[in-house]
């Protein structure tokens, strides 16, 4: 199954599409550092980030993307090779949050997530 297939993420996991040029590119570096220390809020929120670069290996998880994996990202999105985007796909596969360019930022992230009707349900279940 290629990696590009979301729907087979449909009703387990949320995902973040991460677009950058490279893995080089500075807000990248920063934004990463941010996801690397926040890594039990993204699981917790059972979050997979997926991270599509024009230049370099582009990654889910741990998982290489093919460049026609990246080419369909890309296509399905819009998203042009020099844009710099983040996506928020819910468990219900809609898109749930775009942020561009100097937009990007994890904080609205969580409390997006945390007001979600699914995610409510989540909490009350793991609460007890």
């Amino acid at each position: 199954m290629a990696q590009t297939d979301l729907d087979s993420y449909r009703w387990e996991n949320r995902l973040i599409l991460l677009f950058y040029p490279s893995e080089q590119d500075l807000d990248y570096v920063e934004f990463d550092q941010q996801l690397e220390e926040e890594q039990a809020e993204l699981e917790d929120r059972d979050l997979v980030v997926f991270r599509v670069f024009e230049k370099g290996k582009s990654w889910v998880g741990k998982e290489a993307l093919s460049i026609e994996d990246i080419k369909v990202l890309r296509d399905r999105y819009r998203i042009s090779q020099t844009e710099k985007v983040l996506i928020l796909i819910g468990k219900d596969g809609g898109e749930k949050l775009r942020q561009k360019g100097s937009e990007i930022a994890l904080e609205p992230i969580f409390p997006l997530i945390d007001g979600m009707p699914m995610r409510r349900m989540e909490m009350r279940k793991k609460g007890g």
